[in-house]
């Protein structure tokens, strides 16, 4: 697999000892190399993490998926911080960062794909079904019945595609880590037709913005801020969608610091479907969009 590196802004946070309101909070820029690897055993409870950042309360076995991700042959990616002594050495402050986890075995993010039409599994099971329940209860009519052909023909291979990080990772890691798994599912394909995909799902993670003006608290017409900001290119391009809210699901916030001035922001889930050749089509537009925010300096290491 080719490699893929990025230095870039990590997370902002507040500076300790600022005075006056300006300062309440500020947004610093951080140098951190990441690089794409396949996924190992020791990964595992990252990712179930990351899994559960996503998937919240959904009857979904997170730790078979987990597991399943890893052992797939030959494809998918995490994201880890690139470990470098040398540079540690030349800075004693590094060591005094708090913003940088020291752990280099920590997984920042993963892009995979599961198969769910081939019921090898328990949560490839209980993906499928929840695709069933969640078209039904949320989804227009159309969409609804086409989400139920597609996943009752065993002749149509759907995979769901994962794209989890952690927030403030910039949205250019993606391009080359997208990258990296349209060349595994090429590879692949010819050998197993279980990775010969005719769509893709993705569950993507989005919040929109409360507007309490005037007294009206309605979500329609609502800002859009999403978690993963090349999903929106997703969503531009997608055959069907439909989402809903998970407000009441635990841990679904964004992470950071808020005060109360602050908009309320409403989580919600935005289910996309596309075709393959869409996937690819999309991929090369994330590359000429986001070619100017570093993406050369990726590397992917298998």
């Amino acid at each position: 697999m080719e490699p893929a590196r990025k230095r870039g802004a990590l997370a902002g946070s507040s500076e300790p000892g600022l005075t006056g309101p300006d300062d309440l909070v500020k947004e610093i820029s951080i140098d951190v190399e990441f690089e794409g690897r396949s996924p190992e055993i020791i990964d595992y409870h990252c990712i179930r993490q990351l899994l559960q950042q996503l998937f919240l309360k959904a009857p979904v076995n997170l730790s078979d998926m987990a597991s399943v991700l890893i052992h797939q042959p030959n494809i998918g990616s995490v994201i880890k911080q690139v470990s470098d002594e040398d540079d540690e050495e030349d800075d004693e402050d590094d060591d005094k960062d708090d913003y940088i986890d020291d752990d280099v075995d920590q997984v920042f993010g993963i892009t995979s794909v599961i198969n769910i039409t081939e019921k090898t599994s328990e949560c490839v099971g209980n993906l499928q079904k929840l695709m069933f329940d969640l078209s039904n209860q949320h989804s227009d009519s159309e969409t609804t019945l086409f989400v139920n052909q597609l996943l009752s023909d065993d002749e149509k291979q759907v995979g769901l595609l994962i794209n989890e990080r952690y927030v403030n990772i910039p949205p250019a890691i993606s391009v080359p880590l997208f990258q990296a798994l349209r060349k595994e599912m090429f590879k692949l394909k010819s050998k197993k037709q279980s990775y010969n995909f005719d769509y893709l799902i993705m569950i993507c993670k989005l919040y929109k913005v409360k507007n309490d003006k005037k007294g009206n608290k309605s979500l329609e017409n609502s800002e859009i801020i999403w978690s993963n900001g090349e999903e929106e290119f997703f969503d531009e391009a997608a055959d069907y969608k439909f989402e809903f809210c998970v407000q009441s699901d635990k841990g679904s916030g964004l992470a950071g610091n808020w005060v109360e001035s602050d908009p309320e922001m409403i989580p919600f889930r935005r289910v996309l479907i596309f075709s393959m050749e869409k996937f690819c089509s999309i991929t090369n537009q994330l590359e000429s969009l986001l070619a100017d925010n570093g993406v050369g300096q990726y590397k992917h290491e298998g």
